[in-house]
């Protein structure tokens, strides 16, 4: 192996306003041998948390090329059009650290121009983030129904002394919010991130270099933080949490995380999932609370399963539901009726209302077990929480399991007992919810009709949300590609009509399928499925 004796590694650093300026020149790139941009909307709030508490992040690994070196092909940081440094000038490769410099220059440059999508950018949405300036917090801006500017201020306008200017004459603000918009930016401005460049060598060393970063530098996570700070010889908590997980999946159907149990675990001893609160905990004290936590959960998973026939995992909104509810039943022992009815409302307004999509997650699960404590006490959920879910939010929703909405609707629609539409039988639900198949749903307007017969080219649309029921996969292949006009007339039991619409959540007009109403048929569909969800949460 030759060695370059000129190669050099300088460790420094730079402030953030002059690494947004490098990346806006162009003069740092993405190898293409890195991944995409892969981060979500929690991991971008994480990391602006950091920055203003002053946390390390973690340094960033830059390979400086002279115009040699210089690769033919690299990908613009964050998805965004840049421009190509002179052939003169070096570039500098960022090799581990992608996702942080490109969260900081996708979050506070002021003029991105997002490039044409593809699998390596990111949705640029995920950057799209204000400041709370009532709560002192961080929130994306798909959170908010309506931008209050006189409280959220934009991110993309805080590194600027003239943008900053602008904002404070349009929107007035008073001297606190002013402070505190001057404080935020200061704290920005004069971090300085740890930068690590390497020159002087070739591509084919910095391949290696790079392989090595990826393969053998494993990070210790809070599970394997706190399996060292719990371990004495009677109590092993990785090897517990374990045997919890295997139970769960075995009996239950329900496929947990570590890190999920060490939340819940917080939850119940401290009354704060924080990773700080977490790593917190003596070992002593989870050893004798460790019974009662993993009690708690499985009477949360008997609850979801028995009271919300959520019969897996599969079909959970939310595995952070677990947190909230595993609370619930360890400090509620013998709920009464009112305490169930509030917990279930909560469950739906939680799923409804896509509580846990986006950032901020630790900060609600801590609000989540404040109002557990309200639903103990006796107080209604509806006194808390409001359902947000809109019309327009479900007809634009496309189904897919891996979607928490769709997942919500499903186990919502299997709570009135859906009949079969062709022969009117009950269908078994409970072996449809353990067991995710694809061939138990049926569209109602079905996929070749609405592309074939109705012009409907987009798939997306033909796989509305709202154009699934349950169905047996035996009448699936019986209705086949057939119009609403023809089936609902030729196939559906006429002396269970009305019982099969209710029982599945669909319009009780015969109109709309005898017409092939289908633009109508979605709009009373969502209506029909926000009225009964409001029925099912009022006054609880």
């Amino acid at each position: 192996m030759s060695l370059n004796n000129n190669a050099e590694l300088t460790a420094t650093s730079i402030r953030v306003q002059k690494l947004i300026e490098k990346i806006e020149n162009g003069a740092i790139k993405i190898p293409e041998f890195q991944r995409g941009y892969v981060w979500k909307q929690q991991q971008v709030i994480e990391l602006l948390e950091s920055i203003v508490k002053n946390y390390p992040v973690g340094s960033i690994l830059l390979w400086e090329a002279e115009k040699a070196d210089k690769l033919k092909s690299s990908r613009h940081i964050a998805g965004i059009d840049l421009p190509d440094v002179p052939d003169k000038y070096p570039v500098q490769y960022c090799l581990d650290g992608q996702q942080r410099i490109s969260t900081l220059f996708g979050v506070f440059w002021e003029n991105a121009e997002p490039l044409n999508s593809s699998e390596y950018n990111p949705e640029q949405g995920v950057f799209e983030v204000y400041y709370d300036l009532e709560n002192d917090l961080f929130v994306h801006g798909n959170e908010l129904d309506k931008i209050d500017h006189n409280r959220y201020f934009y991110l993309r306008n805080l590194l600027s002394p003239v943008k900053q200017m602008s904002e404070f004459r349009k929107y007035l603000y008073d001297e606190n919010y002013i402070d505190k918009i001057t404080d935020l930016s200061n704290r920005f401005l004069n971090y300085d991130m740890p930068i690590i460049q390497i020159s002087n060598r070739s591509i084919d060393e910095v391949g290696v270099i790079f392989e090595r970063i990826n393969n053998t530098g494993v990070k210790l996570n809070t599970m394997d933080l706190m399996t060292a700070w719990t371990w004495d010889d009677k109590f092993h908590l990785r090897d517990e949490i374990n045997d919890l997980l295997e139970i769960l999946e075995t009996q239950s159907s329900f496929k947990l995380d570590s890190t999920l149990i060490l939340q819940i675990s917080s939850a119940i001893i401290n009354n704060s999932t924080s990773s700080k609160s977490i790593l917190s905990i003596k070992p002593e004290i989870f050893k004798d609370n460790w019974t009662s936590i993993s009690g708690a959960l499985k009477k949360c998973i008997d609850h979801l399963n028995s009271d919300l026939l959520c019969k897996s995992s599969k079909f959970l909104p939310y595995k952070q539901l677990l947190c909230g509810m595993s609370y619930f039943f360890h400090n509620c022992k013998k709920p009464d009726s009112k305490q169930i009815d509030a917990l279930n409302s909560w469950f739906w307004i939680t799923s409804f209302n896509r509580r846990y999509d986006g950032g901020n997650t630790t900060q609600k699960l801590e609000q989540d077990l404040h109002l557990m404590d309200n639903i103990i006490s006796g107080d209604k959920v509806s006194k808390h929480e409001k359902l947000k879910i809109t019309a327009e939010i479900l007809m634009n929703s496309v189904f897919s399991i891996r979607s928490p909405l769709t997942r919500t609707v499903l186990l919502f629609q299997a709570q009135f007992s859906p009949l079969d539409l062709v022969t009117g039988r009950r269908i078994q639900i409970g072996n449809v919810l353990s067991k995710y198949n694809r061939s138990e749903f049926h569209h109602i307007f079905p996929d070749a009709y609405l592309r074939d017969n109705l012009n409907v080219k987009s798939k997306n649309e033909r796989y509305s949300l709202l154009n699934f029921c349950f169905l047996p996969s035996s009448s699936n292949k019986r209705i086949s590609a057939k119009a609403p006009s023809d089936y609902f007339i030729n196939l559906v039991p006429k002396d269970k009509f009305q019982d099969i619409l209710d029982s599945n959540l669909l319009p009780n007009k015969p109109s709309i399928y005898t017409g092939n109403q289908w633009l109508i048929f979605q709009r009373h569909r969502a209506n029909l499925i926000i009225n009964h969800v409001n029925t099912k949460i009022k006054n609880k």
